[in-house]
């Protein structure tokens, strides 16, 4: 009896077994005949039941059922799975680790240089005793992964053009994963998945990706190389690394020098912003290289020369932007200012310079002033005109009209600006 029983035990665990291999071997049938609905079912049975659970051909299966959900056409199967590619992802990762015959290969962490290093060591072995099925490790390498990175690709497209940059990255991201294990790179992906970095704001993965695409030299001509540069100089402005970015800028200036304007202005805006006029007006000059008749360049120009004390040089670039744009605003009371700030400079220096006893020559000084004063006048009139709300040109003007003993104008001024602060 005891022997009979031993018997119909291991009768009801074998038929047990073969009823949950069962489950695989219905999967496989329902995704080849079109039932993806019924071959998911089956396939998450397999995946439960403890006999099956680390069977490669549960998630070899379960890989291909799961990518044709996220790619069919039918609603009623789209319903099916929100993430129905990384899914498919996660799966044929799990089979390609459970067909390995070798314990210590199951245990590579694919997530690591070491571990893809390990994983290029087990296929130049070209051995298929490493293997439990070589037709499931090349299928998967090779037909399951390449449309699987492509259908990534895809969806970091839609989402980057719908503004989802953060989904986009991902998506990008997952598409670079699967090239990673089939050992193809595709340059144009990191390109992409660059963008959606900048755009989600992932400075620092943006910075890794962009290091690639520089490394390959990646790019349809110079002004794409140049974008790249671009990036990376303002990804490394963003984590705070200033230092790097300054040398990224200037490595791209010096190597496209047709086309690095993008490059020179980023720099010029960085000067600009840490306050150092000089290199500034290095970089404002290097552009106008490029474009000589730039009027709002020079008005740049003009203002950086004042802040560096040269007067002549800004007035000469002044007078130069209104030649090319006769209304520019900012040519116009950059003149203005300029000679407002002459006068007042000139009385500064006699106080300090002349003896107050001396009153001619500080008469003379005073008369230069007020010269300065009188050329400033009509353009700061003309710039009021272009923009009747400017605070700073009412209270100017309200100063020099009184000054100069046009009180009416002055209060007019006046009324002006309380209309405007009240």
């Amino acid at each position: 009896m005891k022997k009979l029983f031993l018997i119909g035990v291991a009768l009801t665990l074998a038929f047990a077994m073969s009823a949950q291999k069962q489950m695989i071997t219905s999967a496989w049938s329902y995704l080849k005949d079109g039932y993806l609905d019924d071959a998911k079912k089956a396939i998450d049975k397999a995946e439960a039941n403890p006999q099956t659970a680390e069977s490669f051909k549960t998630f070899w299966f379960k890989g291909q059922i799961y990518q044709e959900l996220g790619s069919s056409k039918n609603k009623k199967y789209q319903a099916l799975c929100s993430d129905c590619y990384e899914v498919a992802y996660e799966a044929y990762m799990k089979a390609l680790k459970y067909n390995f015959v070798k314990a210590e290969h199951r245990d590579i962490d694919f997530t690591t240089q070491a571990g893809l290093m390990k994983f290029a060591n087990i296929l130049n072995q070209n051995n298929e005793a490493n293997y439990e099925s070589t037709e499931a490790f090349m299928d998967i390498l090779f037909q399951r992964f390449p449309a699987l990175s492509n259908a990534f690709v895809n969806k970091g497209i839609n989402a980057f053009q719908g503004g989802d940059y953060e989904t986009s990255y991902n998506q990008f991201a997952k598409a670079i994963e699967i090239s990673t294990l089939t050992f193809s790179i595709d340059t144009q992906i990191y390109y992409y998945a660059s963008l959606a970095a900048m755009n989600s704001k992932k400075y620092e993965e943006a910075i890794a990706l962009n290091d690639f695409l520089i490394g390959a030299n990646y790019g349809p001509d110079d002004k794409e190389r140049v974008n790249i540069y671009k990036n990376q100089a303002i990804a490394l402005k963003e984590t705070g690394d200033t230092a790097k970015m300054i040398k990224m800028l200037e490595e791209g200036i010096n190597k496209f020098p047709n086309d690095n304007y993008p490059l020179v202005i980023e720099t010029f805006n960085y000067y600009v912003g840490s306050g150092n006029s000089g290199k500034a007006k290095d970089y404002i000059n290097m552009a106008m290289k490029n474009d000589p008749n730039n009027a709002q360049f020079l008005v740049i120009r003009g203002t950086l020369s004042q802040e560096l004390k040269d007067n002549k040089g800004a007035e000469a670039d002044f007078n130069k932007a209104l030649e090319l744009d006769p209304n520019n605003y900012d040519a116009i009371y950059g003149l203005g200012a300029l000679y407002i700030n002459t006068a007042a400079d000139t009385v500064e220096w006699a106080e300090k310079n002349i003896p107050p006893t001396n009153f001619e020559e500080l008469g003379k000084y005073d008369e230069i002033a007020k010269e300065y004063q009188t050329k400033a006048l009509p353009y700061l009139e003309k710039a009021l005109t272009i923009k009747p709300n400017d605070l700073q040109v009412l209270q100017t003007l309200r100063e020099m009209y009184y000054k100069a003993g046009k009180y009416e104008e002055s209060q007019q001024m006046s009324a002006r600006i309380k209309e405007l602060t009240e």
